[in-house]
């Protein structure tokens, strides 16, 4: 049991002091490329997380109460810009016409009616056979019956506009990447029904601390990282010009490649500024459960060397070899060679 303790001691303090583990990795006659750490200005890079985005995504909802007839598209189907997508039921449209129609054609027999009692009275008027009351009166209903038609005119294109919600059509090229609504179902106004995104460009949509913000200018480049099989290097579209007050933090958008799929996790590299120390690419780290080392040849061979790790490396744009790599506060000294 004493010894167990003394053995677990002895590991913490490693970890902490980053010390070298006594398991040997490799001999010292192992050809195995080395790279030897140097003391470098770094660019520090603060990690936020984020998501991607297609530039144009659209909800699409109707401005009418009606049945959902039909749905021609589901989840995943590619779509053409005008192409119909979902019908609804137009039983209440066909009547609201027949209505309008009707009123149309009323209204019609009205204003002639009127105007041929206008064009009477103004004879006898002219004739000193009516009095100018009546001749006006006459005038006033022929300009009420104009109202009237013009009305019931405008409740026909009322319902000839409502006629084109019944069909919701595609805004843009695209994929369905959500459907809300079944056939059978009621659909109200305002309420989603479908969502389409455009093909073509992505970006990635992150929450910077504001102050970190200050830095970032359009066009600065950013690495992006989704999972292991995800990397590129955007450029910042837009950053906004306020902060959310609930958060304090500042929604910037960077450009990504088009093949990227949309609402997926990222994590990018934001720059914070620049100081002197190490740093090894992080392919180079070997985890323990919660320990990190590297490999550090040594006349005995390559041991394994407990670390402690500072912030991620933003990427050198001007060395591409520099990519993905984190800081190191202890455990290694420039002048030291690890295994990469």
């Amino acid at each position: 049991m004493m010894t167990r303790i003394l053995t677990l001691s002895l590991v913490a303090g490693i970890a902490a002091c980053g010390g070298e583990s006594v398991e040997p990795v490799r001999t010292a006659a192992d050809p195995s490329p080395s790279i030897t750490v140097r003391a470098e200005t770094l660019l520090i890079a603060l990690p936020v997380e984020g998501s991607v985005e297609a530039r144009r995504r659209s909800a699409l909802s109707t401005r009418m109460m009606a049945r959902v007839n039909s749905i021609l598209v589901d989840v995943g189907d590619r779509v053409s810009v005008g192409q119909t997508l979902i019908r609804l039921g137009t039983a209440d449209i066909a009547a609201n016409r027949a209505k309008a129609e009707a009123a149309i054609a009323a209204a019609e027999a009205a204003r002639d009616e009127a105007a041929r009692q206008t064009a009477r009275a103004d004879t006898l008027y002219a004739e000193d056979a009516l009095p100018r009351v009546h001749r006006d009166a006459a005038r006033l209903a022929l300009t009420q019956a104009e109202s009237q038609l013009a009305m019931a005119r405008a409740s026909l294109a009322e319902v000839q506009n409502a006629n084109r919600y019944a069909q919701i059509s595609a805004p843009f090229d695209g994929a369905v990447v959500s459907r809300r609504i079944n056939e059978g179902d009621v659909a109200a106004p305002g309420m989603p029904l479908m969502e389409v995104e455009a093909t073509g460009a992505r970006e990635a949509v992150f929450a910077v601390p504001a102050d970190v913000a200050r830095e970032i200018g359009t066009g600065s480049p950013i690495e992006v990282t989704a999972g292991e099989h995800w990397t590129a290097t955007a450029r910042v579209r837009a950053v906004s010009s306020g902060a959310d007050p609930m958060t304090r933090t500042v929604e910037v958008r960077a450009e990504l490649p088009a093949d990227w799929p949309t609402g997926v996790s990222v994590t990018a590299l934001v720059p914070i500024g620049t100081r002197v120390g190490i740093a090894i690419p992080s392919s180079a780290l070997v985890r323990r459960g919660q320990l990190t080392g590297v490999r550090v040849i040594t006349p005995h061979g390559a041991l394994l060397r407990w670390v402690r790790l500072g912030r991620s490396v933003a990427p050198d744009p001007a060395d591409p070899e520099k990519k993905r790599r984190v800081e190191i506060l202890s455990g290694l000294e420039a002048g030291d060679r690890i295994v990469p």
